[in-house]
């Protein structure tokens, strides 16, 4: 089975060495979509031994251009932000969730930390499409390819949020199979202030309109909490649901009419 490691970047220098040479590893080729970063993105992800594109447009056409430029069997939409672990191995199925285990420092780190530990205990209910915690990143390359045709061009030139979850909603309109999990597949780095990470679901909340009116609007809607959780879970989980939900909200409905 070959697989092809698919990374957009913008400014990624801190991170993007750790991303492509833990991918190359262990996948076949590691290609990086650069949106024109003004950093050493580009330079540091050759030497690394990436092959390079740079293309203009959203990080959802960059997860495209990146997917049609593969040769692999699967396509790994990995984040510039992660980098793989031992336990990335034994796939079974068209359509692979990698657990994550989150690395880095500060209040960021320790809460998102805390999400993911008790959403990855619960994964099954968290694989849900509309209300689940975790997307799946790995997926049969064709299978893909369909799905992202699926996609409205006017999503596509604009989103850079949510594609993962755009995409894993119209893959499984076309796959009946099983979604398998693989624990502790993959690091994630949450190194941000607190003020950095509130401003980055601020956009969210901006990209998240661009899903009004759509097929996608409920995945907004229905994802306000974890499903499955117990009560002193919800409330352990609180304090990171307000730091998301208040800037996600204002970039939502302080834009409404505006363009992204």
């Amino acid at each position: 089975m070959k697989i092809s490691v698919v990374i957009p970047t913008l400014n990624s220098e801190k991170t993007i060495k750790l991303a492509v040479s833990s991918s190359l590893k262990l996948a076949d080729e590691v290609i990086v979509v650069d949106s024109f970063s003004t950093d050493r993105t580009v330079e540091i992800a050759e030497k690394e031994g990436a092959k390079v594109l740079q293309v203009k447009g959203s990080r959802l056409i960059a997860r495209i251009e990146g997917a049609k430029h593969a040769k692999g069997e699967y396509v790994v939409n990995l984040d510039s932000d992660m980098y793989f672990s031992e336990n990335f191995k034994g796939f079974e199925e068209k359509v692979i969730a990698l657990g994550e285990i989150t690395v880095g420092k500060g209040i960021v780190y320790k809460l998102m930390s805390a999400d993911r530990e008790i959403v990855h205990e619960k994964w099954a209910e968290n694989l849900s499409v509309n209300k689940g915690g975790i997307i799946p990143r790995m997926y049969d390359r064709q299978l893909l390819l369909k799905a992202y045709e699926m996609i409205p061009p006017s999503l596509r030139d604009k989103l850079n949020a949510f594609e993962d979850s755009v995409i894993y909603y119209n893959v499984m309109k076309l796959y009946k199979g099983k979604v398998q999990f693989i624990p502790g597949a993959v690091y994630h780095i949450e190194d941000d202030s607190l003020w950095r990470f509130m401003k980055k679901w601020y956009k969210y909340g901006k990209n998240a309109k661009l899903l009004r009116g759509t097929e996608y609007e409920r995945i907004i809607y229905e994802r306000k909490s974890r499903p499955g959780l117990t009560l002193g879970e919800k409330v352990k989980l609180f304090p990171l649901m307000v730091i998301k939900g208040i800037p996600f909200a204002l970039g939502y409905y302080l834009n409404i009419g505006n363009k992204v």
